[in-house]
């Protein structure tokens, strides 16, 4: 099952984030194949370039395979981000997959 991860942070945290990040992709590591799409959601005209300032995340989304809700729950809560208290919101929701259509098999 495919799980939609957004998760926001609380205002004026993006120092912690910076912080918490290396802590955080190392977390992240050995979900990695789990994990469909990530990115950060950033301030609007940030430039999203390889060296995009860390400050102007405000946020994440994931989409995450995972067996049951129960799984992307623990994912989520056993992340630094989430530990540290960064997030003022979180919504884990299991995600139907239109766009890209998945791969059908013809019979």
């Amino acid at each position: 099952m495919l799980f939609a991860i957004l998760r926001r942070d609380r205002p004026g945290n993006a120092e912690l984030r910076a912080r918490l990040q290396p802590e955080h992709q190392i977390y992240q590591e050995p979900f990695l194949p789990r994990i469909v799409y990530g990115g950060g959601l950033v301030v609007d005209g940030t430039d999203t370039s390889a060296t995009a300032d860390i400050r102007n995340v405000i946020g994440n989304v994931l989409i995450f395979e995972a067996d049951a809700r129960a799984d992307a729950e623990a994912f989520h809560a056993n992340d630094p981000y989430t530990q540290n208290d960064l997030f003022e919101t979180v919504i884990i929701e299991q995600l139907w997959q239109r766009v890209p259509a998945p791969d059908i098999v013809s019979a």
